[in-house]
């Protein structure tokens, strides 16, 4: 469990890690209305706190788990591009497909220019690769012939047409 006022900035190309939280976003804020006799309110209504988490347990035993709050899911998108900004990247500027091909050099200029736009580092070529396989595990590298000359290529995935 993790309580905090701006969602954490936890590193991972894949974005797998945003899927694994269940995220509560919680709009009302005590600080400085704290209820100092809280206790002594809650003892009060213990068996309907009991009742409540007992219909809550069977609620989660009969779905056979935790249910995403719709008002979540904005910010579980927000977690993942802020754990990967390679994700980000792919949204905005690329689309994955079978079929579609782009070359290395072309598509690591397109990833420092957006990174140096959204101030992001960029690093080198190699950590990029390694990057995009865990956002888009599904990619290749090929080396195809292009005029005479060997260009090396992902497969799967292109630079959009447009830059949205």
């Amino acid at each position: 469990m993790i309580l905090t006022n701006e969602l954490p900035n936890i590193a991972d190309a894949s974005g797998a890690l945003a899927g694994r939280y269940l995220l509560l976003r919680l709009t009302k804020s005590f600080y400085g209305k704290e209820e100092q006799q809280l206790f002594e309110a809650l003892v009060k209504e213990l068996p309907g706190i009991l009742s409540w988490a007992l219909d809550g347990w069977d609620r989660l035993q009969n779905h056979g788990h935790f249910i995403q709050p719709p008002s979540s899911v904005d910010f579980i998108r927000q977690l993942e591009e802020l754990g990967s900004p390679i994700l980000a990247f792919i949204r905005q500027r690329c689309e994955v497909a079978p079929g579609y091909s782009v070359a290395i050099d072309t598509l690591f200029k397109a990833w420092q220019t957006w990174c140096a736009s959204n101030g992001h580092r960029f690093g080198d070529s190699q950590s990029f690769g390694r990057d995009l396989h865990a956002a888009c595990p599904g990619l290749n590298v090929t080396q195809p012939r292009i005029n005479g000359k060997q260009i090396r290529t992902y497969q799967g995935i292109r630079l959009r047409s447009d830059t949205r």
